[in-house]
């Protein structure tokens, strides 16, 4: 073709016609741009086809981290209402005696430590840290995994508070006043670490619920739990809602095809 194309020049060139020969020569260059644009259209449509795979093989593993994610958010909002109604009650206790002096023990050690979350999302970190942000054509989308680290952050914040208190104040408190003995339902056989039917015994150490429970200093630990409780229930419903929004919005791109 190349050939061709290059007898014809020399045949107009031979012949002195110029004026034919540089209308030849434009008709070449645009055909040269014509086949330089299918070409690029053709690469285009291609790479597009292969990032729309990418997006969707992506957006899939997305779905299954944050429905395993999900599934383990559950559990710690659970536990959060849970804990928050055993302060709850702790608290009224102290000034209205509303349950019995030998059960508070039971209902305080309901509530030894606080639950956090930390969710395996590897996809999404993927897609935050390689440039596969380009790929996912929802804008929508793009926002929320954006905008993830700033829900997590603020959920840290509130988490790390409970554990300073935990480590702090709660855990030296209760190991001197609480058995935590009492807590524990399991028996493990340690020649076999087989699982027994029988519970453990009950501490034989007196509890003196007076001296610590009925204080102002319990009420204000109590209060503590209760305020960045509730604070971390919202974070913890934010988070939930952030993540069944994602769901949604990946179940539209698998499904609109």
């Amino acid at each position: 073709m190349i050939k061709f194309f290059r007898k014809i020049r020399q045949t107009l060139l031979s012949e002195n016609k110029f004026s034919k020969y540089l209308i030849y020569a434009i008709g070449e260059i645009i055909l040269v741009v014509v086949g330089i644009l299918i070409a690029l259209q053709i690469n285009n449509s291609n790479q597009n086809r292969i990032n729309t795979i990418a997006e969707k093989d992506t957006l899939a593993s997305l779905k299954q981290d944050l429905n395993s994610a999900l599934f383990q958010l559950e559990s710690k909002i659970e536990q959060n209402n849970l804990h928050r109604t055993s302060d709850s009650l702790a608290l009224e206790t102290i000034h209205r005696k509303t349950i019995p002096t030998d059960s508070i023990p039971k209902l305080l050690l309901t509530h030894i430590y606080t639950p956090t979350f930390d969710p395996e999302l590897g996809t999404l970190k993927e897609i935050l840290n390689t440039g596969k942000m380009a790929i996912i054509k929802s804008e929508q989308l793009r926002n929320h995994i954006s905008s993830w680290n700033k829900y997590m952050d603020e959920l840290d914040e509130v988490d790390n508070r409970l554990i300073y208190l935990d480590d702090n104040i709660k855990t030296p408190l209760y190991s001197k006043h609480l058995p935590y003995r009492n807590s524990l339902s399991i028996v493990i056989n340690p020649s076999t670490n087989d699982l027994l039917k029988s519970r453990f015994e009950k501490s034989n150490f007196e509890i003196d619920i007076e001296s610590f429970f009925y204080t102002l200093e319990f009420e204000n630990m109590l209060s503590n739990y209760y305020f960045y409780g509730t604070l971390q229930n919202t974070r913890l419903n934010d988070v939930k809602n952030k993540m069944l929004e994602m769901i949604t919005i990946i179940d539209k791109v698998l499904t609109n095809d």
